[in-house]
């Protein structure tokens, strides 16, 4: 049974076994599938932030810039692909990763995501809201 989420010194950690499509002919995970592991844990935060029920349509926001650092190179293994908000301002907020190799605990790669909060049905961003931020500080242990 794969391992659940968890929050853990201050990252919410996302367990992932690296999967044979991820591969690319060089053998290891090839530098785009970073982003999708990133959007993957972006959205298990945000339904544990917000309690939302796990379906795409409970994602309130959008990607505005999106940056990795490769460290060192991924085969087919156990990962935790971990994420924390950081800056947040009006409308948005910083997602900061660290994709890490389960067995050593070495970090492979890092990045940050800019998400902007939006509502869907009118088309526009939207305010981050103080309990939003209440309960990012809490669970990230933030004082």
């Amino acid at each position: 049974m794969p391992e659940s989420p968890r929050f853990e010194n201050g990252w919410f950690v996302v367990p992932w076994q690296v999967i044979f499509r991820d591969i690319d002919a060089f053998g290891h995970v090839n530098n785009a599938v970073y982003l999708t592991y990133f959007e993957w844990a972006r959205a298990q935060l945000w339904f544990a932030l917000t309690g939302a029920a796990g379906v795409p349509s409970d994602i309130g926001f959008i990607v505005a810039r999106a940056e990795i650092d490769f460290k060192l190179q991924i085969g087919m293994e156990p990962i935790d692909i971990c994420v924390r908000i950081g800056a947040i301002r009006n409308t948005s907020f910083d997602t900061l990763y660290e994709i890490r190799k389960r067995s050593s605990g070495q970090v492979a790669a890092t990045g940050m995501v800019v998400v902007v909060l939006f509502d869907w049905k009118a088309q526009t961003k939207v305010p981050v809201s103080g309990a939003l931020r209440q309960k990012v500080r809490a669970l990230q242990q933030e004082t």
